[in-house]
């Protein structure tokens, strides 16, 4: 399974900006892509209209409300007015009930602060998640920059961060990643699924953007590799809602 091109295309012409949420939208649109591209059981309710998707999307439980980047769910009873946007078999529309919540995280610079706030979000995320609905996947997913240096748009112009070590700065993120509390089999405490992209972006010269895919980037095999992510989700998913509803 290809790493999802839509995203770096995403990124080559919109670049990224800490305060935006287009590239986690971007990203967004790029896992309901592949999971109704590879995850038959979730193609099979997409096109039956038994799940829908939406941005940003709240879940509430008791007087706590956690706003998810992804939200794939049931829609409302009774019929669907015209798609606002459609990807691959899903149609985009507020889920009346969420079944897979996926937060989407980036580290672009100052790795290893951000990653330490990312892992605090990914554990707040799923323990959220699994309060609204223990049943319900909780996903989390986190870009990773491996670019030797990047401008924010946050700090003066002609201000660019060096990364002295890019690749042991990311090696740092995945180590955090690893370390993010995973559920297993009956244990609804933790992540049901959870993934790293690494990235080569300087935010200067956008075109040349990549994914970077050498170690220590994760590799086919590995738990939070794309492939994985998107198998897990798959799999879960069929385990916990074995029937169309």
């Amino acid at each position: 399974m290809a790493l999802p091109a839509s995203f770096i295309q995403h990124l080559r012409q919109e670049g990224y900006h800490p305060r935006s949420d287009k590239h986690s939208k971007a990203l967004a649109r790029a896992i309901v892509a592949d999971l109704g591209r590879y995850c038959d059981r979730i193609a099979s309710d997409a096109q039956a209209a038994k799940l829908v998707w939406e941005y940003n999307h709240d879940l509430t439980y008791g007087h706590a409300t956690w706003n998810t980047d992804l939200a794939i769910g049931q829609p409302p009873p009774g019929s669907l007015p015209a798609p606002v946007q459609l990807v691959g078999p899903m149609r985009r529309a507020t889920p009346a009930s969420t079944r897979i919540a996926v937060e989407i995280k980036g580290v672009m610079t100052e790795h290893r602060k951000a990653v330490k706030n990312r892992k605090r979000d990914l554990e707040s995320h799923h323990a959220h998640v699994h309060d609204y609905d223990p049943q319900a996947i909780a996903a989390g997913i986190v870009v990773v920059n491996a670019a030797p240096m990047f401008a924010s748009p946050l700090r003066a112009a002609g201000q660019i961060t060096v990364h002295r070590d890019p690749e042991a700065l990311v090696q740092h993120c995945i180590n955090e990643l690893n370390n993010v509390t995973m559920a297993s089999g009956a244990h609804r405490v933790g992540l049901d699924a959870k993934c790293a992209l690494v990235v080569s972006m300087d935010n200067v010269d956008l075109a040349a953007t990549t994914y970077w895919t050498a170690p220590p980037a994760p590799q086919v095999g590995s738990p939070i590799h794309w492939d994985a992510f998107m198998q897990r989700i798959c799999t879960v998913y069929g385990g916990r809602f074995p029937t169309a509803s």
